[in-house]
């Protein structure tokens, strides 16, 4: 997708939703596309640009600097964060952040659209795989407007965790796990895998924090899920990723996380082929479900449930 059919196809879903007052920031070549669309497609003119050289060059007052814009109310307004660029992205959105609120922020050019693997991944081919996944499915999720916010169960020492937050950065992401291993609660059907609870508690909220950065809007729950999910049933998801190991949490992954999926939201479940608790949990909710699933093939596979438009 272009640049120009991108920022276009945002704008319009805005425009259609009765959105008419904008600012542009920063206001670099894709400032000057968002600028042209507004102007010349849909007949509408920019409230403000802002950008501090310009700020400092012009006399016009509806070009702006950070600032300067502190000082404006923006009750209504709607900014246009108009950067496609990975290093300086998340800086820009924090500066935004510190004046506006999140709701009035939007991600025109999100950098799941540019993903370069390579700024991320250390070379493990069956790893690889699953980023590659990972960020074909955030780019539907942008290209098919999907709302909702972001979930891990099972988040261990956050490795995952950071790729879906540079991947889907605009969303709250939810962050589910004990952050001391493994619930004996979940290990009492030996029918399937026990894994002792020493196991993946080399871990800290701290730990995982540091690793995905200030940039998100993170809200750690911290403790045995489902319990943690309590408050949460009124919340609607985009995308959710499981890897919780057992088939206790895994099924009551499903159950929790399927019904306040929306339209187009993906579940991603790891170690589909590789625990046979998981493998059970996902074919027996997707059988009594009727719901389908694609199988990725990473080192322990990953199984894709996709939500009908």
């Amino acid at each position: 997708m272009s640049y120009f059919k991108k920022a276009n196809r945002v704008l319009k879903r805005l425009i259609q939703s009765g959105k008419k007052d904008f600012v542009i920031f920063p206001f670099g070549e894709r400032g000057m596309q968002i600028k042209q669309i507004l102007n010349q497609r849909y007949g509408i003119t920019e409230r403000y640009v802002v950008d501090n050289g310009l700020a400092e060059e012009s006399d016009n007052p509806d070009i702006l600097s950070l600032k300067a814009l502190k000082e404006v109310d923006l009750t209504g307004m709607m900014v246009l964060l108009a950067s496609d660029q990975e290093s300086i992205y998340h800086q820009l959105r924090c500066q935004l952040l510190e004046i506006v609120d999140r709701e009035q922020i939007v991600d025109v050019f999100s950098p799941s659209m540019h993903y370069d693997p390579h700024a991320y991944l250390d070379g493990r081919f069956f790893e690889n795989i699953r980023f590659a996944a990972l960020d074909c499915a955030a780019r539907e999720i942008y290209r098919n407007g999907v709302e909702g916010h972001i979930a891990e169960c099972g988040v261990y020492r956050g490795d995952f965790a950071h790729m879906i937050s540079r991947l889907l950065p605009d969303r709250k992401f939810y962050l589910f796990d004990t952050f001391e291993g493994f619930d004996e609660r979940d290990n009492v059907d030996h029918e399937f895998d026990t894994i002792p609870t020493v196991y993946f508690n080399n871990t800290a909220v701290d730990v995982v924090l540091d690793k995905i950065g200030h940039h998100v809007d993170t809200v750690v729950r911290k403790g045995y899920f489902p319990e943690t999910a309590k408050g949460l049933e009124e919340e609607r998801f985009a995308f959710v990723s499981l890897d919780t190991d057992l088939y206790q949490p895994i099924l009551a992954g499903l159950e929790f996380f399927w019904l306040r999926l929306n339209p187009g939201g993906m579940i991603f479940v790891h170690d589909f082929a590789s625990l046979a608790g998981v493998r059970k949990a996902v074919m027996e909710y997707c059988r009594r479900e009727h719901i389908g699933y694609m199988r990725i093939p990473d080192e322990f596979d990953t199984a894709v449930l996709s939500k009908p438009l």
